[in-house]
């Protein structure tokens, strides 16, 4: 018995001054800020470990890259898996004063909606955000008849297309 314990105490000695190089090896690194909080914690409309996401987000809503005479649409394809929160990014991002003074309307649309707008098409004016959610791939022929409906719109518009699909992101 007293060979096993004093096995036992000669490695926690080890241990300890092995852990004391440790500490001070440490100590010469640089430290790493932690960021516990996730995309689900929100305090008074701001929106915790989203931020760069939601600043390239409105950097994108708000810059006018269309030169002028070119009324082509810019799409941006925010593409990821289930529960991530692309969705919540863009609520926040709709919700902001910058983005709803910008657009003279919001519109949100699911994918197997995306043609019932050619029929409310002599409604809509000024410049507009077009939010499209799809659940599903979508064929070529249908979004060329939507793009270019929307083309025909007040310039400075854009779409933001949200799906898990990842062959989605060759529209943006």
């Amino acid at each position: 018995m007293r060979l096993g314990s004093h096995g036992a105490l000669e490695s926690l000695e080890i241990a300890i001054v092995n852990m004391a190089e440790f500490i001070v090896l440490l100590g010469g690194c640089e430290r790493m800020s932690r960021r516990p909080y996730d995309v689900y914690l929100y305090t008074e409309n701001f929106m915790f470990g989203r931020h760069t996401e939601k600043q390239k987000v409105l950097s994108f809503l708000l810059e006018h890259n269309n030169p002028p005479g070119d009324h082509g649409l810019t799409v941006l394809p925010i593409i990821g898996g289930v529960g991530v929160g692309k969705k919540t990014l863009v609520a926040h991002v709709c919700v902001d004063e910058r983005v709803q003074s910008h657009f003279s309307s919001i519109l949100h649309l699911n994918g197997h909606d995306l043609l019932t707008i050619l029929d409310h098409g002599r409604t809509m004016f000024g410049k507009m955000l077009v939010v499209i959610e799809f659940a599903s791939d979508v064929d070529d022929d249908e979004w060329k008849k939507f793009h270019l409906f929307l083309g025909k719109m007040s310039r400075g518009s854009k779409i933001i297309i949200i799906s898990k699909v990842k062959r989605l992101a060759r529209f943006g």
